[in-house]
């Protein structure tokens, strides 16, 4: 990692296998009590393909609708009760959406990566305020003092090479860098011509740079607090409010192949997510038989935080038939490790979170989306 302050850290180092007390294993129990969404019928309860959203402390929902540019709130209850903004460069409105997240004053916000600034909302949905960035910042949180955090993105061009940067750090209310986390740079060669066999050659590129290629992941806690990982190694770092790092979390593990299910499910997703109207059908079918797929996959899937302070570790999932966790407590140490059907789509785990004592989760069925709140439970119990 660059850029990290110096400073005095905890290292917790893990073992392979949880280390539980008395003989007893440990698991989270998970057992779904809300959905919202159709297939079809009120287009308020009908979502696009890409969805991110949270909930406040009343546990209400706030859903991003990347398709429609819109964010669609519901009571706890799972009934509709507003929409706000719609697509456009005007005040409130949209044209890329995060998270929803919620400020120090309780307001919305939400980071808008193509009009490049935030937006601010009352709960009624009132447009408030907006903060313009001159550069790209996503996966942006805004701390209690007002200070940013997030992955700068900056693109770049050189001949036929394309370049992206990424920062991962600490910004103040100016968008002024005050600590850098970590620093990522990805070059990739463009296309060579426009014919069907160098667009087929780079999408197969493109998309075997994307295969279980690991990331970074970034979490600003309810106490300010940062989590970075960087799922290339299993290490979860924790930093200061002020960008000092103060505890490594590790674990020896064994890397989990690349199985053929799992190539199957990535060429779905990619096929799907890849909107470029460059690219026909047909080329990303082809290009989809040349990917490159490396031996294993990344240390981890993603990781999120729990209210009691434990961290949860998504180590690995398979779209409808298991997700795998690893659990570490609020001390850094290895408690748990089990499967669960739970889903944990992507690598974000604003898909998958714990608040207000219930997990939330997006739920993919016949290519619809659905939110999905669930009563959770912590058993302690012994192998038979």
């Amino acid at each position: 990692m660059s850029g990290i302050q110096k400073s005095e850290e905890v290292v917790v180092s893990n073992p392979k296998a949880p280390v539980y007390k008395s003989g007893t294993k440990m698991r989270i129990v998970f057992n779904e009590e809300l959905s919202i969404g159709e297939v079809e019928g009120d287009e308020n309860y009908m979502f696009g393909t890409i969805i991110y959203f949270n909930t406040d402390k009343d546990g209400n929902f706030y859903v991003s609708d990347s398709d429609n540019n819109r964010i669609l709130k519901y009571n706890p209850q799972g009934k509709y009760l507003l929409t706000i903004g719609r697509k456009g460069q005007g005040p409130g409105e949209f044209q890329s959406l995060s998270v929803p997240r919620f400020d120090k004053d309780d307001n919305l916000y939400i980071a808008d990566s193509v009009n490049n600034r935030i937006s601010f909302f009352d709960k009624n949905g009132k447009y408030l305020k907006q903060i313009q960035m001159q550069e790209r910042y996503i996966d942006l949180y805004i701390n209690s003092k007002g200070f940013i955090v997030a992955n700068k993105w900056i693109m770049s061009q050189e001949a036929n090479v394309s370049k992206q940067i990424y920062i991962y750090g600490l910004f103040d209310d100016k968008f002024n860098l005050m600590a850098e986390l970590y620093k990522d740079e990805i070059e990739m060669a463009l296309p060579t011509g426009r014919d069907e066999s160098a667009m087929v050659e780079f999408l197969a590129k493109a998309f075997g740079m994307m295969a279980f290629r690991p990331y970074v992941r970034l979490i600003l806690a309810n106490n300010d607090l940062i989590y970075l990982g960087y799922s290339g190694k299993y290490e979860i770092n924790l930093y200061s409010p002020g960008g000092k790092i103060i505890k490594k979390i590790s674990r020896d593990y064994d890397p989990i192949p690349v199985s053929e299910k799992d190539k199957g499910s990535f060429v779905k997703m990619a096929i799907e997510g890849f909107a470029a109207p460059v690219f026909t059908e047909d080329m990303k079918k082809k290009a989809s038989q040349k990917i490159k797929y490396p031996k294993y996959k990344p240390a981890y899937q993603s990781f999120t935080l729990m209210e009691n302070g434990w961290l949860a570790v998504i180590v690995d999932s398979l779209e409808g038939e298991y997700t795998l966790f690893d659990i570490f407590d609020q001390d850094g140490r290895y408690i748990a490790n089990f499967k669960t059907k739970i889903p944990a789509e992507g690598i974000f785990s604003e898909l998958l979170f714990f608040k207000n004592g219930k997990a939330y989760a997006v739920v993919t069925k016949d290519d619809y989306k659905f939110v999905k709140r669930y009563r959770f439970e912590i058993q302690e119990y012994k192998d038979k």
